[in-house]
């Protein structure tokens, strides 16, 4: 099943809950001791729960994200953006350089430090990143995803959260997190977990939705010269370009498991009770029926009915971060094409992060000029 009704069914029907408690095959020991998914899937946080326990997880990244507090980051991003570009301009003509490292990483990565008060000496925000690209990565194996995630991460901002405590911060979405903490209403694993999810959620997908942006405008030329013609106009393209590419090609591969909690009948097929049940996103997004007008595996901004895509999920579980990613990528398209308008691509292909749920690349290899 791959329309967006049937995956929009599983993923806000509250039949299909996060909770593993509900996957019958891990109930039953089924699930081999050494996936490495294991680790993750088992773990009890903003990702894998629902209802009420789902509410009071969500509830401080929402107020940390709010949209006024979006709003409030504009000049924050455009400035890390000049920065980040501004260090980009003594690469000689014809060299290549790597993007994602350069420019469509380090941005949101910075955005999100700031939202969590991560200290600006970049050794910490360094340390998040290797840390968030050992957890996505699908080829390690599962000692040192438990190492990962298990070990290093959690210590690393329990060490953060005592750092801020020492200095008497305030006023950051770590220090909302440790109210709540303190008063109770969410426990310390709780809040390491959301931590978790915020620092990875918070960066590495927006880093691949504007690479796959670029990907998009520089292989089908004709949009980029649409983009600036609008400009020109005195009209704002890249919203529509943002929303292209979240279709085109989404930053996440797979919206990963859901589990039946009874028998549901989903466009004639029947997943049944404990069945765990996996979002293709690759498929879903270029649903002829759903996405009509040019061919769906063409990049196009301004498609028809583009803004029913699922990229970033759908129901309870819809991402918080969805209005900031979007002004980031906006921010970042807007800032590197008026700053290096002869961007092409280098004549050898992006390779793939190898992951089932994120569809990144390891590197964006380009030309500015």
């Amino acid at each position: 099943m791959t329309t967006r009704e049937a995956s929009a069914l599983v993923l806000g029907d509250p039949r299909f809950a996060k909770d593993i408690a509900h996957w019958g095959a891990h109930a039953r020991g089924e699930i081999p001791a050494d996936w490495p998914l294991l680790f993750i899937v088992e773990g009890r946080g903003l990702l894998t729960t629902d209802g009420e326990a789902h509410r009071r997880l969500r509830t401080p990244v929402q107020r940390a994200i709010s949209p006024r507090r979006v709003r409030a980051l504009r000049p924050r991003i455009e400035a890390v953006a000049d920065r980040l570009l501004a260090d980009l301009t003594d690469v000689p003509a014809g060299e290549e350089t790597d993007l994602l490292a350069r420019f469509a990483l380090p941005l949101p990565l910075e955005v999100v430090c700031h939202l969590l008060g991560v200290p600006e000496d970049g050794a910490v925000r360094e340390e998040l990143r290797e840390l968030s690209a050992a957890a996505l990565n699908s080829e390690a194996g599962v000692e040192e995803v438990q190492h990962t995630v298990g070990r290093r991460f959690p210590a690393a901002l329990m060490a953060l959260i005592e750092q801020k405590r020492a200095n008497g911060d305030r006023d950051d979405l770590t220090m909302d997190l440790v109210a709540a903490l303190d008063a109770g209403e969410l426990t310390e694993a709780e809040v390491v977990g959301n931590l978790v999810v915020t620092v990875i959620g918070g960066h590495e997908t927006t880093a691949n939705l504007i690479c796959h942006a670029v990907r998009g405008l520089l292989t089908y030329p004709a949009t980029l010269d649409g983009a600036r013609e609008r400009e020109e106009a005195g009209d704002d393209p890249w919203p529509d370009v943002v929303e292209e590419a979240l279709r085109w090609e989404s930053p996440s591969r797979n919206v990963m498991f859901r589990y039946a909690t009874e028998d549901v009948d989903v466009e004639g097929v029947v997943i049944r009770k404990g069945e765990a049940v996996l979002v293709p996103l690759p498929a879903v997004q270029r649903c002829p029926h759903t996405f009509p007008g040019p061919d769906p595996d063409a990049f196009a901004p301004g498609r028809p009915e583009v803004a029913r895509h699922l990229a970033f999920g759908h129901g309870p579980h819809r991402c918080p971060g969805a209005s900031l990613a979007r002004l980031e990528a906006e921010t970042a398209l807007r800032r590197l094409f008026g700053t290096f308008p002869r961007l092409a691509l280098a004549p050898r292909p992006a390779p793939r992060v190898p992951s089932l749920g994120i569809n990144g690349l390891r590197e964006l290899p380009v030309l500015l000029r």
